[in-house]
């Protein structure tokens, strides 16, 4: 599969998402989940190698979360629904993998009277283990990550970036 990823390849001296970043920017990338994730580039090349793997499912959860603490305490339950209903229940559309012990706990948090900001702490914190033990680690030796790190530039005559 190739996916259209031209936009990820350019340099500007604007600081826009859409500028590549210095190779050493991208190898700070290789500290922790947290590092990548705090880039607006790092985390969006990250979606983009998950988009190829058919894996984003617990990206898009984590950054559902992440979205969701910053909510207003008057959206939250609204929120915290539909983010158990597209990731968490059972046959979900886009389910996550947890136990069944992290699953009843999240449920209970969600239809609590009022679900605060930590009601998907435990399955949050689960998926960030998985993501950093599997495809984290999958990230920083792709093609894609190994050729942004590279002090030399590459051909982009195609704007592609093709598989591996």
């Amino acid at each position: 599969m190739r996916l259209n990823l031209g936009f990820l390849r350019r340099r500007s001296t604007e600081a826009s998402l859409s500028t590549r970043p210095q190779p050493e920017e991208a190898q700070k990338w290789t500290e922790s989940f947290t590092v990548l994730m705090a880039s607006k580039y790092g985390s969006s090349l990250y979606r983009a190698f998950l988009l190829r793997e058919f894996s984003n499912e617990n990206l898009e959860f984590w950054l559902a979360v992440e979205e969701y603490k910053n909510s207003k305490p008057q959206k939250m339950a609204a929120k915290a629904q539909q983010i158990y209903n597209d990731f968490v229940a059972v046959q979900a559309s886009k389910e996550i993998n947890l136990d069944s012990e992290t699953r009843l706990i999240t449920m209970a948090n969600v239809q609590s009277n009022s679900p605060d900001q930590h009601a998907f702490d435990r399955a949050q914190r689960r998926i960030q283990h998985m993501m950093e033990r599997d495809s984290y680690l999958r990230f920083l030796q792709s093609r894609l990550f190994l050729e942004l790190v590279q002090t030399e530039s590459y051909p982009t005559s195609t704007g592609y970036v093709s598989d591996n």
